[in-house]
Order: structure tokens, then C-alpha cells, then sequence
């Protein structure tokens, strides 16, 4: 409406200064001058500002499951940073219980780079039994019925400001790993595994408690084993 409003507002300045006569026409001629001044310059305002505009932030959260094999006590996620010291991450889980295979998650969309650079994503290790994603989305969206009908023309409602997405890792019975670190980890577990089959075969006993423990306490037993992986791949956090 309001591109509208400068062609009318424009025609009739022209209309009153070289078409009227007398009062009328400067009435005429200054009045709807102002008026097209205003316009123009809130639609210079609203394009640069959102002027009319008010950002909206929505949350939203799920819980996510692990990027290993699901019959592990203990759960896994991957992360890639996007650059260096950028504090922007991809990462790998699956999304679903039911997932056959994790995916990639928060990849910076290449066909869309100016939506892409108001994305990010960051971890948090936490204390929690469960790993979640948790995102903040902010879009713009009109603060009245008036900035709408002025400036709703070009489809800016729910245009993004910023999306910031935070998975939070179980701390004890997770593990948030490198490409690299699981790399490792794959070709040293087996020979853990060998290890630790050979002690328990020597001590009954402790197999026992360890069979019971998986039972009966399945978080103190996944905490054990992240504790274990941790010290193979120098994890001190």
C-alpha cells in the first residue's frame, strides 16, 4: 500500500502545484508534498530498520539418540566446527529412536548462504541422563495491523533473523567426539575389549559384578565405560 500511496501522493503534488489555482493549490501541492516525503522516507526506514516490525523468538526441543550402535550402554555425538574458532558445529546423532542411521545435522545450506551465515549451533555438556537439541528461532513479524497494511507487500513476515541451536550431552554417559577421536577409538576398542574379556575370564567375580551392574544400574555402567574410552583418547573433560 504504500508504493501506492507515493504514486497517488506523487500525482497529486503534481496536480496541485501546476494544476490548481490560487490557495487550493498550494494546499493542495504542500499537503500531499509532506505526505509523499513521510512515505518515502518510511519505506527508506522500514527497508533498512523493520520499522513496523517486531522480532518473535520460538523454542523448540526434542531429544536426540546416539550416532554409535544403539545397543551401546553409552550414547555417542559427533561434532565438526565450521571453520576455526568459530563456535559454529555440525554434528552427527540420529534424531529418531527408530532411526536406522544418524544423520547430519545443522550443515550450512549452500543454496541458501544468506539464511545459512544467520544459523549456527553450539553444545553444552550437562548433567542430564538424556541428550537434547534445543533451538531458539527470531523471525521478524508485523507489530500492528497498520505497519501491515503500509509495508506488507514483499512476503517480509517470518523472515529470519537468527537461529541459534544448543545440543546438550550427557556428560557421564555420552560421549562428544571428533571424527578423528572416533577414528581412534574404532581401531582401539577391539584390543580394549580383548583386554577387558581376559580380566574377567581371570576373575569371575568381577565379571559377575559387572554383569550386575549392567542389570541392574545401566547409567553407572555407561558412565564406566565413558570413563574408560575417555582415558584411551586423552579426554579430560
Amino acid at each position: 500500500m504504500i508504493i501506492l500511496l507515493i504514486i497517488l501522493f506523487a500525482a497529486t503534488t503534481i496536480i496541485g502545484f501546476f494544476y490548481l489555482k490560487g490557495v487550493l493549490s498550494w494546499l493542495v501541492g504542500i499537503f500531499s508534498l509532506l505526505v509523499l516525503a513521510f512515505s518515502m522516507v518510511g519505506l527508506i526506514y522500514h527497508d533498512n530498520t523493520h520499522w513496523g516490525m517486531k522480532e518473535v523468538t520460538t523454542r523448540t526441543s526434542h531429544e536426540i539418540y546416539t550416532a554409535g550402535d544403539p545397543a551401546q550402554a553409552w550414547g555417542l555425538v559427533i561434532k565438526a566446527e565450521i571453520g576455526t574458532n568459530t563456535g559454529n558445529y555440525v554434528f552427527v546423532y540420529r534424531n529418531g529412536i527408530d532411526d536406522k542411521k544418524p544423520e547430519t545435522n545443522f550443515k550450512p545450506d549452500t543454496k541458501h548462504i544468506v539464511e545459512a551465515v544467520l544459523k549456527s549451533a553450539n553444545y553444552q555438556l550437562t548433567s542430564d541422563s538424556n541428550a537434547k537439541v534445543v533451538t531458539n528461532t527470531t523471525r521478524y513479524e508485523w507489530s500492528n495491523n497498520l505497519a501491515k497494511w503500509l509495508f506488507g507487500v514483499g512476503g517480509e513476515a517470518g523472515d529470519l533473523v537468527k537461529q541459534r541451536s544448543t545440543v546438550y550431552v550427557p556428560k557421564d554417559t555420552w560421549l562428544l567426539l571428533t571424527a578423528a577421536q572416533v577414528e581412534k577409538l574404532q581401531k582401539e576398542l577391539p584390543t580394549l575389549q580383548a583386554q577387558m574379556k581376559a580380566q574377567l575370564a581371570a576373575n569371575p567375580a568381577e565379571a559377575l559384578q559387572l554383569q550386575e551392574l549392567q542389570k541392574n544400574n545401566p547409567t553407572a555402567y555407561a558412565a564406566m565405560q565413558v570413563t574408560q574410552i575417555k582415558k584411551i583418547l586423552g579426554i579430560t573433560d
